[in-house]
């Protein structure tokens, strides 16, 4: 049997140090506050004529400032769930803002008497746009933010990466809400919410192949080989 002193040199051997994290509710601050600005240019870039108004209507501007408290929730979530031992509490935060926000939506849809017939819902082409907005525009963000969880420990990567692309999305429906006038609310919800589902749905399939807990693996490894070769 390999002598315990013998094993710990082993383990400790060629070890670096380490810089701990910042705490979730930090970094999520951080990301917010770069998010937003790049958000915000993005809008700005794209912006139509008429859409202006947009920003002075309660039935626009009520929902997408309840967007952006979840899409912070959501986030601070998402960086709190590769911290082991986390506090639940943020989960259960994240859950209510998104819930919020859209009831949100729904009442500036359907609440103020709005209407509108099924196939105009399907035939709003000009949607079509706003979708592509979501996604293209969400992207590099999605991309940022993995780069940042994966500094973590992503124990749950589905949990985390569903985090994350709800909070994108919901910053990205902000975009996609101010950049043009829409035709109607109810077309722009099911149109808009679809995109965020389609986000969510790649992100947490592809969660499994990029957040990885990249520092377990090689561990695992060493031990394997110590274990089966030493010992």
């Amino acid at each position: 049997m390999m002598e315990t002193d013998r094993l710990i040199e082993q383990l400790a051997a060629n070890l670096e140090p380490v810089e701990p994290l910042r705490s979730p509710g930090r970094r999520a601050a951080a990301f917010m506050l770069g998010a937003t600005l790049y958000v915000a240019l993005l809008t700005l870039a794209l912006a139509r004529p008429g859409a202006a108004d947009r920003g002075v209507d309660p039935a626009v501007l009520v929902p997408q400032l309840v967007a952006l408290a979840a899409s912070l929730l959501a986030v601070r979530a998402a960086f709190a769930s590769v911290v082991p031992g986390h506090d639940r509490s943020t989960l259960v935060w994240a859950a209510i803002g998104v819930v919020a926000w859209v009831g949100a939506l729904a009442v500036g849809a359907f609440g103020f008497g709005a209407s509108a017939e099924h196939a105009a819902v399907l035939g709003a082409r000009h949607e079509i746009w706003c979708v592509a907005l979501i996604l293209a525009g969400g992207a590099p963000l999605v991309a940022a933010l993995a780069a940042l969880l994966r500094r973590g420990a992503p124990l749950r990567p589905i949990t985390t990466a569903t985090l994350a692309a709800v909070a994108v999305g919901s910053l990205a429906n902000v975009a996609a809400c101010f950049w043009t006038p829409h035709a109607d609310g109810i077309s722009a919800f099911f149109w808009h919410g679809g995109a965020i589902l389609v986000l969510v749905l790649a992100c947490a399939a592809g969660a499994p192949f990029v957040l990885t807990w990249r520092v377990a693996r090689p561990l695992a490894t060493g031990l394997a080989r110590t274990s089966n070769g030493a010992v």
